[in-house]
């Protein structure tokens, strides 16, 4: 089996697989967890009605994929890679089902996440780009709507893959048992149910085109395309505030009055470069990790036998990529959203305190609230 592995692999990638293995589960599980806390952190902020806008909706759309992907993620691990548990029980047909599932709803709502922020980057250039018509082309409606949309259309993009793998019973001997994860200990002669690519060639080719042009280049290249063009309107207007800095009037009122527009446009142009740039780290993050998926996929639907003999060996590594890049959108909009700061603090300010002190609070901060726009 290692023969031909590093005939279709890299050199040393099934060591790497049997090393990493052992690791992935305890890793996976604490981004899981950690992840799942910061995207409900992200919805609860997110969906304030100061924070209303056709950018966060969006994003708390995306926030939502991500924490279903992850809480599902959490009994998956621990089954399939932490000893929790008699393990005669792993290969039972339930668990074989589960993991079914597993493999159906994860690239499902992941597959959610890649066209929510698609949708995130089209909205971006339209504000960008089109700010005359960014209130009538990305408004509430339209914003439901495509929310809406990839929640509904996604499963059915995905739908090919219910039909790449199949539940197969297999009766376990002393010839055998190695096959499945040496730690097991299975009696001999007991019948287990593993999951398994379907026999049919044409169908995991066609499957596999699917996934990787369609689930994952595509959506790729559309981010790439929308963030080269986000990048070029930001430099654009960059330009363009330095000359309108340089010019100055004769007059000095003429003088004074230009530079506060100039300081207003600045302050409105900062804010929007902020948010800008804060998207474009969070495309940044998923073209790195749905790349190298479509191009691995796109290979594997050009050499079938490549998916088996190395695809698979960095299947988990994938995994937990594409976890944690899931689970870092917190810390990107904290790092770069004053108002996100800010409703945060005031959501856990309101949450920690003890039940007498909101009353105290809550007319003192009101009047201070400020809607300073989207984030």
């Amino acid at each position: 089996m290692a023969n031909v592995t590093d005939a279709f692999c890299v050199s040393g990638a099934t060591n790497f697989n049997k090393a990493y293995s052992r690791l992935h589960g305890y890793i996976a599980l604490v981004i899981c967890i950690v992840g799942s806390a910061t995207n409900s952190i992200n919805i609860a902020v997110l969906s304030r009605r100061e924070m209303t806008s056709s950018t966060n909706s969006i994003l708390t759309g995306l926030a939502f994929a991500d924490l279903l992907v992850m809480l599902e993620y959490i009994p998956y691990a621990i089954h399939m890679n932490i000893k929790i548990g008699p393990q005669i029980n792993q290969n039972t047909y339930t668990w074989a089902v589960f993991v079914y599932f597993h493999s159906i709803f994860s690239q499902t709502f992941h597959t959610i996440s890649i066209w929510l922020t698609v949708t995130l980057a089209v909205w971006r250039y339209v504000a960008i780009a089109f700010p005359q018509k960014n209130r009538s082309w990305c408004n509430k409606r339209n914003t439901t709507a495509a929310i809406v949309s990839a929640y509904l259309i996604c499963p059915f993009l995905c739908l090919p893959i219910y039909f790449a793998m199949n539940i197969v019973p297999s009766e376990v001997t002393h010839l055998n048992n190695s096959e499945f994860a040496e730690d097991l200990e299975l009696p001999n002669n007991r019948t287990v149910y593993v999951l398994e690519m379907s026999k049919n060639v044409e169908l995991v080719t066609a499957i596999m085109w699917i996934y990787s042009v369609i689930l994952k280049l595509v959506p790729s290249i559309a981010l790439s395309v929308l963030s080269s063009c986000l990048i070029s309107k930001l430099t654009m207007t960059e330009r363009r505030r330095q000359i309108l800095l340089k010019r100055s009037t004769v007059g000095p009122n003429e003088a004074e009055k230009q530079c506060l527009a100039e300081e207003t446009c600045a302050r409105r142009s900062s804010r929007t470069d902020r948010t800008t740039r804060m998207l474009l780290a969070v495309l940044g993050l998923f073209l790195s990790t749905e790349v190298p998926q479509g191009l691995l996929g796109l290979v594997s639907a050009l050499a079938p036998d490549f998916f088996t003999h190395c695809y698979s060996m960095f299947g988990d590594l994938m995994d937990v990529l594409a976890l944690f890049t899931s689970s870092v959108n917190f810390v990107l909009y904290c790092s770069m959203s004053r108002q996100f700061r800010s409703t945060f603090a005031r959501l856990a300010r309101r949450m920690l305190s003890t039940p007498e002190e909101p009353t105290k609070f809550t007319t003192k901060l009101e009047p201070t609230t400020q809607v300073t726009g989207p984030l």
